[in-house]
């Protein structure tokens, strides 16, 4: 059974995984590793769309940007928006190019590995800290921006 999606016939399963590698996207758009994730989707690009690669750069420099931005701010919105956005980008790919779906699933798992091994949390967090006088204490579970001033 084929899906719509912006006109055009989808089989689920591919918007499946292009929701799953939109989210993962934005959810590396602040992490460590971010050249490497950059790189993977623009090898995908560059495969299967080579036109469209410096426009899909221009687009991941653009999120990275709004996202980062969106750390200093506050509410869920700007990734909601980021999200919508890459979440599109992959089905219309995957719409145009079904054979890409192994090598994006392919990225989607590396991406999964590489937030395994170093930035995910599981279980419980305890931490503690004492500063006296003029000491300073700063703590995160992840990623932390620090502006002093």
């Amino acid at each position: 059974m084929l899906r719509e999606f912006r006109g055009a016939a989808v089989d689920p399963y591919l918007l499946t995984l292009a929701g799953t590698a939109g989210t993962s996207l934005v959810g590396l758009l602040v992490a460590e590793g971010w050249q490497q994730t950059r790189d993977g989707v623009v090898t995908v690009w560059r495969r299967f769309r080579p036109e469209a690669v410096e426009e899909v750069e221009r687009e991941l420099e653009a999120s990275r940007t709004a996202a980062l931005d969106a750390g200093e701010g506050e509410g869920p919105g700007p990734a909601g928006r980021l999200e919508g956005r890459w979440v599109g980008q992959f089905a219309t790919l995957l719409g145009e190019h079904p054979e890409a779906a192994d090598e994006l699933r392919d990225l989607v798992e590396e991406w999964r590995r590489r937030a395994a091994d170093g930035q995910e949390i599981r279980g419980d967090v305890r931490m503690e800290a004492r500063a006296e006088g003029n000491g300073r204490v700063y703590q995160a579970g992840r990623d932390q921006h620090i502006t002093d001033r």
